[in-house]
């Protein structure tokens, strides 16, 4: 079996049982325990790519990254220019220790309104739908450079309606939604399987 690596934040729990049901017995996947949250979560848990023998890494960061810090305000967790440079460095650094594929999982949509029936204080967190256009899109050029497959989630999700996929809290899905997102990232898995014979 082809050995797998699915890395990235409570989306990627939220597929990865779907994943393994449609891939069966053509991988072998492996995931880091938890939620691996942000891009500097990442960089201080390299091992999870350069210590697991796997031939595909699907992996994502994001929807953390691009969280305000406080409701009405515009600073994010962290910057788009940090975002970027850590993603740079991920990058570079598993190409220099490794031949895995590599598959970057865009950001997924949110239902804003929904996330902010959750946060009404005014000192709570906020999350702005533009703000993961942007962080998306900053991605791009760095992921083209390092020759990185893209799987086009928020695309996914968009075509089949966030309002439809995404569950009260605004940001995870529903049953519904995780099966979709797990068929894509298998399929896409599957391409590189077959890539690799």
């Amino acid at each position: 079996m082809t050995k797998v690596s699915l890395i990235g934040d409570s989306i990627r729990l939220g597929y990865e049982d779907a994943v393994r049901q449609n891939l069966g017995n053509l991988a072998e996947i492996w995931t880091p325990e938890g939620n691996c949250m942000h891009s500097m979560h990442h960089l201080c848990n390299l091992g999870w790519y350069l210590d697991q023998p796997a031939s595909i890494i699907h992996f994502n960061f994001g929807l953390w990254d691009c969280r305000r810090l406080v409701s009405g305000l515009p600073e994010n967790l962290v910057p788009v220019s940090l975002f970027v440079r850590n993603l740079d460095f991920l990058l570079n650094r598993i190409r220099s220790g490794t031949d895995a594929r590599l598959v970057w999982a865009t950001i997924t949509p949110i239902v804003e309104e929904r996330y902010r029936l959750r946060f009404a204080s005014a000192s709570d967190p906020a999350r702005v739908a533009g703000d993961i256009a942007i962080y998306n899109a900053a991605a791009a050029p760095v992921l083209s450079r390092y020759d990185v497959v893209v799987n086009d989630l928020h695309g996914l999700v968009s075509r089949h309606g966030s309002e439809r996929l995404i569950c009260d809290d605004g940001v995870h899905f529903t049953p519904e939604g995780c099966s979709i997102l797990g068929q894509q990232v298998a399929d896409v898995v599957r391409s590189q399987i077959s890539l690799l014979n």
